[in-house]
């Protein structure tokens, strides 16, 4: 009686389970565009990547396409590559909403530099300017 039961239990289970994803064939990914962990992460991760690039000397245009490119090349080896198999080097398939927060992060911090950048010395209240024969010193009080 255990054992008739039992092979019930693993012939409907093994039925209800999907057959483990295949290397190699595409996938897309059955997600939203909640802010979850994930999302979060490719967000702060394009952020930081665009100051990355920035300080390291990329113009701005070009740190925003290289970020752009590397959530792109990312999404692909998600869509790809299983994460059942390969764990956190795979994805659960290509998301368009992973795209979109890469694209929210990134942009967030292109405004931002754009902004800091335009208001230039009228907002600093003291700074350093260095020149070939002496520095200067300059403190403004309101």
């Amino acid at each position: 009686m255990f054992y008739k039961m039992l092979m019930v239990l693993l012939t409907v289970i093994s039925i209800g389970l999907p057959n483990e994803p295949e290397t190699g064939k595409w996938r897309w990914a059955e997600d939203t565009l909640q802010p979850t962990e994930d999302k979060q992460v490719h967000a702060v991760g394009s952020f930081g990547l665009y100051y990355l690039f920035t300080s390291k000397g990329m113009t701005k245009g070009d740190a925003v396409n290289t970020v752009m490119w590397l959530g792109l090349f990312k999404e692909g080896i998600d869509a790809f590559v299983p994460w059942e198999t390969y764990g956190s080097y795979g994805g659960d398939g290509f998301s368009k909403n992973d795209v979109v927060y890469n694209a929210i992060g990134v942009g967030s911090a292109y405004l931002i530099d754009r902004l800091w950048e335009n208001k230039g010395d009228k907002n600093k209240s003291a700074y350093i300017e260095i020149y070939p024969r002496h520095v200067r010193f300059s403190i403004y009080l309101d």
